[in-house]
Formats: C-alpha cells, sequence, structure tokens
C-alpha cells in the first residue's frame, strides 16, 4: 500500500512540472512572437531609411531597380561583430539575433525613386541594373526599447554592409544612426 501512495504523489509531482514546463514554454512563444511583430514594425516604419545611399550604386545613366529579399536571414560571419556593437551602442549586454523567422509581405512600389520589388530568390545571381538588399542579424534588446539590423546592398560586384540602430520612442521605432561595416 505504500508504495501506491508514493506513485499517487509522484504522479501528481510530475503534473505540477508539466504545468510549469506549459507555462514557460507558452511565455518563451509569445516572446518570440513579440519580437518577430516588432521587428516587421521596425522594418515596415524605416524602409525608406534601411534603404537610403542607393545612389551609391548608380554609375551610369541606367535606371536601376531595388529587390528586396522577403525574409530577414542571419549572416554567421559578421553575426559576433554586430552584437557586439550593439552592445557597445546603447549599453546592453547578453543580446542575440532573432533566429524566428520574419517575412516581409509587401513594399512600396516606389522607394527614393528606384521601383521596388520582393525578391523570392536570395541567391544573389548578378542581374543587371537590379540592387539587391537583405536584411540580416535583427537585433531587439531584451526591454525592447533598442535594436539594431544590418543591411547588405549589393549590385555586380559591388556591396555595402551597414548596421542601422533604432530606438522605440512613444510606440514607434525612431532612427538612431548607422555604421558602414563593409564597402565593396
Amino acid at each position: 500500500m505504500r508504495i501506491y501512495l508514493k506513485q499517487i504523489y509522484m504522479a501528481g509531482n510530475f503534473k505540477y512540472l508539466i504545468i510549469l514546463f506549459l507555462y514557460l514554454s507558452s511565455f518563451s512563444c509569445e516572446n518570440k512572437a513579440t519580437k518577430v511583430q516588432l521587428g516587421n514594425k521596425l522594418i515596415s516604419e524605416n524602409l525608406n531609411v534601411l534603404l537610403d545611399d542607393l545612389k551609391y550604386f548608380s554609375t551610369s545613366d541606367e535606371p536601376l531597380s531595388v529587390g528586396v529579399y522577403q525574409y530577414i536571414g542571419t549572416n554567421k560571419s559578421d553575426q559576433e561583430i554586430a552584437i557586439k556593437k550593439f552592445e557597445d551602442k546603447f549599453g546592453l549586454t547578453d543580446e542575440k539575433i532573432i533566429k524566428e523567422p520574419i517575412k516581409l509581405e509587401k513594399l512600396p512600389q516606389r522607394i527614393n525613386h528606384y521601383p521596388t520589388f520582393l525578391d523570392t530568390d536570395n541567391r544573389f545571381q548578378k542581374k543587371d541594373n537590379v540592387i539587391k538588399v537583405s536584411f540580416v542579424n535583427l537585433m531587439i534588446s531584451s526591454s525592447n526599447q533598442y535594436a539594431a539590423i544590418e543591411v547588405i546592398k549589393s549590385l555586380g560586384h559591388g556591396v555595402k554592409i551597414e548596421l542601422y540602430y533604432f530606438k522605440q520612442v512613444d510606440g514607434k521605432w525612431v532612427f538612431d544612426s548607422k555604421e558602414v561595416l563593409a564597402l565593396g
């Protein structure tokens, strides 16, 4: 009979453990969903800022268009540098790149006088007169007050990699500054 009572108590404790696990996992999913929503909002509110300096690629009189890759990704070779710069900029610690998939749904037809389109093929095939743009290494602070995103712009053999910094003010993402990480 004692063994039976111990089994009942163990089953009861196991039930609490399962409830705790479900609660923690739902909190984690909710936090990830919030980061994805904040990331989408940051990009949509600041697309003109993120796609500035496209004239850097204009070397002839031929018109250029802009293809923005549809998903926000990661660039593993720059992750440590981007995280360090983000933490140093805002005095943060233990920040991470958002790895959850974020999909851009739509773009304005024109940005800064350039026709734009969502690019679903990110193989970086060289296309004449199309500036390829990828958003990578999105970071949002644990307080959801600061953010940074790396933007890779390329045309042919030329590339420009920049890190943009943002602060959240009155529920809106406001551009703070940017720095060039690489030119080619």
